[in-house]
């Protein structure tokens, strides 16, 4: 079974925080300005919700003091392409270091992929929220094993019931491991809110790569639809030492073949021996 190391998830996801905090900000920010357009609140009657001890009082309290206008809906549509867009942004930081290759296409959406994550995560919350409702517990289990669903659904090309079984598979036997890390991406939220407000949004950046960097960890070669490893930064290659030339072997030198001795030039005819007079 693969180990969660929580302390190494935060560092990681520190890192690419860091390097790549701009858009991510930019995109947290419009989220916070546009994403509730459509839904009012008086802040009055909200302050004096707590008044009302009886359910059917506050509930009328509270219809008065949230209204919605026709603008809710975009309101949501942007809240979730947002999320949409954020998931694939992350993704590629680990992908290929960077947010994007070319802003236009990753802004770019397919209508079917998107729909499947507007309604998985529309589920993913409703799922969620109604587990909170017993006794906390369930929701809190619910919301680890399916933490992975929207995030799958935006960037794999999965089916509804997929983005949900795969995360349910993936989270098994790490629940409090996983546990854990929210209980880590939850403090360094509450750091954030601490750092003058403005740090909520850096922290929002740290906690969201915290989730794509262990699903990174987790993830199955089954479950890869591309081919995708961590990023490292590019390192000057090494210098290629060629191997000496090996000293050439030396030349054998046959030995030249003995001539045979000639007679001297103009002597043809060996000369005859004198002969030996008689006595």
């Amino acid at each position: 079974m693969k180990q969660i190391s929580i302390e190494s998830i935060v560092s990681r996801s520190w890192d690419l925080a860091t390097k790549n905090w701009p858009i991510f900000i930019l995109i947290v920010i419009i989220e916070s300005l546009f994403g509730n357009i459509g839904v009012n609140y008086d802040t009055t009657l909200l302050t004096n919700m707590g008044q009302h001890p009886d359910p059917q009082v506050l509930a009328e309290a509270m219809s008065d003091a949230i209204t919605v206008s026709p603008w809710l809906i975009v309101g949501i549509l942007l809240s979730t392409y947002l999320g949409f867009i954020t998931y694939r942004f992350l993704r590629n930081c680990i992908v290929i270091g960077k947010p994007y290759e070319n802003l236009g296409e990753e802004l770019k959406i397919d209508l079917t992929q998107f729909a499947i994550f507007f309604v998985v995560e529309l589920c993913f919350g409703i799922a969620v929220g109604l587990g909170c409702l017993l006794c906390i517990l369930p929701g809190i289990f619910l919301g680890v094993r399916l933490m992975f669903a929207p995030l799958i659904a935006a960037t794999e090309d999965v089916t509804f019931s997929q983005a949900f079984s795969r995360s349910w598979d993936m989270t098994k036997g790490h629940f409090w491991s996983l546990f854990l890390l929210g209980l880590a991406a939850f403090g360094i939220m509450i750091v954030g809110f601490l750092c003058c407000c403005v740090g909520i949004f850096f922290a929002e950046v740290i906690v969201n790569f915290m989730i794509m960097v262990v699903y990174f960890d987790l993830k199955e070669p089954e479950y890869m639809p591309y081919e995708e490893t961590y990023y490292t930064e590019p390192t000057e290659p090494a210098e290629v030492v060629e191997p000496a030339e090996e000293p050439a072997a030396p030349e054998v030198v046959e030995p030249a073949e003995t001539a045979e001795p000639t007679e001297p030039a103009g002597s043809t005819e060996t000369p005859e021996t004198p002969e030996t007079p008689e006595v």
